[in-house]
């Protein structure tokens, strides 16, 4: 039987044990990856009640415009190596907009991001698409917050009243 140190809390699957692990709340989480050990880092409270096993996926779909378009050689390499990232389900290019879909709990679009630029890949710079992927990486982080959020007291009542 596997205990929760041979699994990943981010994706469920089993731990590499050459991934650091992470002490959160005097207890010890280990990963698969180091991307997952990232994802757990920036919402250590949505992922610390344990593996994934029920929990839902959180699908987005978005279309990022690169500053050019890749060659049939270089988009290839690039929809294979993004489509290893754990959580993106699909990717595909149409001149200089690359189209992913991805699930949320396991990657963000600033991390695609990230994987983007560590290929040598540039996105648009314009003002415009600049302010639409800081909306985009607010918006993701508000969201993964908000899923670690207690609910609130019923009908705006303190805790604790009686009336």
């Amino acid at each position: 039987m596997k205990d929760d140190s041979d699994i990943c809390h981010v994706c469920g699957m089993e731990a590499d044990p050459g991934v650091a692990s992470v002490e959160y709340h005097r207890m010890y989480f280990y990963f698969c990856s180091e991307q997952c050990r990232e994802t757990f880092l920036e919402n250590p409270g949505l992922y610390a009640a344990g593996p994934p096993a029920g929990r839902k996926e959180i699908l987005k779909r978005r279309t990022l415009h690169l500053a050019q378009a890749p060659d049939e050689e270089v988009a290839g390499l690039l929809v294979s190596y993004l489509g290893d990232l754990m959580g993106v389900k699909e990717v595909s290019i149409e001149g200089e907009r690359l189209h992913v879909s991805y699930d949320l709990l396991r990657v963000t679009e600033a991390q695609i991001e990230e994987a983007l630029t560590e290929v040598g890949l540039q996105l648009d710079d314009s003002w415009r698409e600049r302010l639409r992927r800081a909306w985009v990486h607010d918006t993701e982080e508000i969201e993964l917050k908000n899923l670690t959020a207690k609910p609130s007291s019923c009908c705006n009542k303190p805790p604790g009243s009686s009336d």
